[in-house]
Order: C-alpha cells, then structure tokens, then sequence
C-alpha cells in the first residue's frame, strides 16, 4: 500500500509557506519496542504542535466510526517516523475563525491522547 503525506514547509527563496506531498510506503509498528514507539510519538506530538501553532488542524486523527477502515488508519508509520495522512476536511483558523478552530482543536488532542494508548499498547 502506498500513501500520500502532506507537510507544512517554507520556501526560503520564494519566502512563502507550502503544503508538500510526499508519497508513503508504511510500516506495522506492533512489532517495534515500546521505547522507540515513545520516541516516535514525542516527535509527531512536536509536529503536529508546529502545526496548530501555524493555525492548521487535521480534524479527524481518529477515523470516524462511521467510515471503513481501521480506528487510526490516518496515521501511519513509515522509515522517516509517524505521518499524518488524509487532509481532505483539515481546517485553517482563518477560514472557520478562533472558536471553532478551538473547537477542532480541542477534539483532535482529545484523539491524540487516545492515540498515545494505542499505539504504545499494540
């Protein structure tokens, strides 16, 4: 299986921010020690931090129940770490204003913290 990422990046010559895609082949992490499981986490939980501080949420680290697919399928690890996948309803603040920025944001820490269960007890 192949996937798509999409990270924030700056273009230094161009002095802009972008969104890049980067083509993902994953990894089953059951079968890593929970020690480099933790490091792994520490590094998203950095990232994604870097992400709402630039005023951007996923919106759905945890797939909804209604929908196919494993309860964390928008996360997956590859050999570069865990990568978030699948930004198609992910949110800018400045689009849908502060309040419901606040909103989403307090839904995916909430699935970042039930994430951090699971990952760390598979």
């Amino acid at each position: 299986m192949v996937a798509r990422f999409m990270r924030l990046d700056y273009d230094e010559a161009s002095e802009w921010d972008m969104l890049v895609m980067e083509r993902l082949y994953p990894q089953d992490f059951c079968s890593i020690e929970i020690s480099k499981r933790e490091l792994l986490l520490d590094v998203f939980e950095d990232e994604l931090t870097e992400l709402h501080k630039a005023d951007f949420v996923h919106r759905y680290i945890r797939r909804p129940s209604d929908q196919s697919g494993e309860k964390y399928d928008n996360i997956m690890l590859t050999e570069k770490g865990l990568r978030l996948i699948d930004v198609g309803i992910s949110a800018l603040k400045t689009q849908v204003g502060e309040k419901l920025f606040g909103k989403y944001l307090e839904v995916e820490l909430a699935e970042l913290d039930e994430f951090e269960t699971y990952f760390l007890s598979r």
